[in-house]
């Protein structure tokens, strides 16, 4: 009996060693996943994200206002060149993975309410929107089309026309500030030749989700050691109720 006891504890001695290094890891990720269930938990929309009729009508009204002010974020403050704008118009809808999303503003508030006991309402949300208005910046350009055409004896026709489209070249969000890179070029797809700016790829300035670092570290005096992991629990929870 003695021997199987000694036996066990080496097993356990042995493991603790094996397990030590890890430690840390294990208990990040560990708190990380109660802290995301638990701002969930407080989001009632975890269970009801796409049925109102499980939700109070306080609950429903309140999910309305985020939706209404996250579509008023990604649209008051863009610009063409400097002429403002209150429309999203990048020909390719490249600001669809760059706006602020009503999940956001609402995984914010849970994270004030759990961290700081902030009551959820209109008056917080009001409050936190201030720190994340989107902006877009666009350019005009001109697509040329010139389109071939051949007719019975062989003799070919061209035909051009311009198209007025407009390309981000910029953009200031909650998930970081990104500018845009085109290059002017010709697409030749059957009879039709196709002359414009193209897109080839996107540059982050600064750090990713630095807006919400720095309302972490201004408005809710998180540590700067902290921060990291509050920003990843807000953004997990956030895209998990969207």
């Amino acid at each position: 009996m003695n021997l199987k006891n000694k036996s066990s504890k080496q097993m356990r001695k042995i493991t603790f060693k094996i397990l030590k290094p890890f430690l840390p890891f294990i208990i990040i990720i560990v708190g990380l996943f109660f802290a995301v269930c638990t701002i969930i938990d407080a989001i009632f929309i975890q269970e009801v994200q796409n049925d109102n009729t499980l939700m109070s009508d306080v609950q429903v009204e309140l999910k309305n206002k985020c939706i209404q002010k996250s579509e008023y974020l990604n649209t008051c403050h863009n610009y063409i060149g400097n002429e403002l704008t209150n429309y999203l118009l990048d020909i390719d809808s490249r600001e669809i993975d760059k706006q602020v999303q009503w999940s956001h503003l609402y995984a914010i508030m849970a994270f004030q309410n759990m961290a700081n006991n902030k009551k959820i309402n209109e008056a917080l949300l009001n409050d936190v929107s201030e720190d994340f208005e989107s902006t877009f910046t666009y350019e005009q350009i001109t697509i040329e089309i010139e389109t071939t055409m051949t007719d019975e004896k062989g003799n070919e026709k061209k035909n051009t026309e311009e198209q007025t489209a407009y390309i981000l070249v910029e953009s200031d969000t909650i998930i970081g500030h990104y500018k845009y890179n085109y290059e002017e070029k010709t697409i030749e797809s059957g009879n039709v030749k196709t002359t414009g700016k193209v897109f080839v790829g996107e540059e982050l300035i600064g750090e990713k989700y630095e807006r919400l670092k720095k309302y972490m570290k201004e408005k809710l005096h998180i540590k700067k050691s902290d921060i990291e992991t509050n920003v990843e629990i807000v953004i997990q929870a956030a895209n998990r109720i969207l």
